[in-house]
């Protein structure tokens, strides 16, 4: 567990674009990720790394604090719509950056001009279908399914950045 304050861990994080020079630490906070038993088997145990490499072909943003990766988002664009999926490793869960990262992929998404954005979970993940439902995202067809149409949300006035 963390040994600073939520006040002091939200201050200091950093929000950026992953690089590729990122793999290595992104792939530490994989390797001791505790995942809710609502992840549907994501991150995978074995074969992280497969895992890994093809998501890097997405628009990958991370959050980082002090030296290392504390959360990952992942906004994988396919035409017009976009599935977004939000890691936050276990020591640093109920800071709000799983609020925030899924902010900033809907944001994204509206600057790429994708129309839906949805992803999907385990119905007993009942914390991320709380925060997806309180962005604006309404249930799916299937179960623990969500999706937001985004020619319906009002762009930001204020925008999340990112550093470089």
């Amino acid at each position: 567990m963390i040994s600073v304050g939520k006040n002091e861990v939200l201050a200091s994080v950093r929000l950026r674009r992953a690089i590729p020079e990122d793999r290595e630490a992104l792939a530490r906070m994989y390797a001791e990720f505790e995942p809710k038993g609502a992840s549907l088997g994501l991150p995978p145990r074995r074969d992280a790394e497969s895992w890994l490499a093809r998501l890097a072909t997405h628009h990958n943003f991370l959050f980082w604090f002090e030296d290392r990766i504390i959360a990952h988002a992942v906004l994988c664009a396919d035409d017009d719509t976009a599935e977004v999926a939000v890691f936050v490793h276990q020591d640093f869960r109920g800071c709000r950056f799983g609020r925030l990262l899924l902010s900033f992929l809907v944001e994204e998404a509206q600057r790429l001009g994708i129309r839906r954005v949805w992803g999907v979970t385990e119905l007993d993940n009942v914390p991320m279908l709380r925060l997806a439902h309180s962005l604006g995202f309404v249930a799916g067809e299937d179960p623990g399914e969500f999706y937001l149409d985004l020619e319906k949300v009002e762009a930001p006035s204020k925008p999340l950045t990112t550093a470089a």
